[in-house]
């Protein structure tokens, strides 16, 4: 079995969250966007990866690049 990596939404301390909805109290592995995007895909939670959240970082990442 291998391991799934979080996209961590925000939050301060322990009341941050991943973009599934986990609190980090459950989910110790979770990476910011920058880290997240590059991870391998199979080691990516599907939650996360078709979040709003990671929705939303994906149009910021493309309107960084046409700027």
């Amino acid at each position: 079995m291998s391991y799934q990596m979080h996209l961590n939404k925000g939050g301060s301390e322990w009341a941050s969250q991943t973009a599934c909805g986990r609190n980090m109290l459950r989910t110790p592995m979770s990476l910011k966007w920058e880290e997240f995007k590059n991870e391998p895909e199979e080691h990516k939670c599907l939650k996360c990866k078709n979040s709003k959240q990671a929705e939303v970082n994906t149009k910021m990442d493309l309107k960084k690049q046409n700027t």
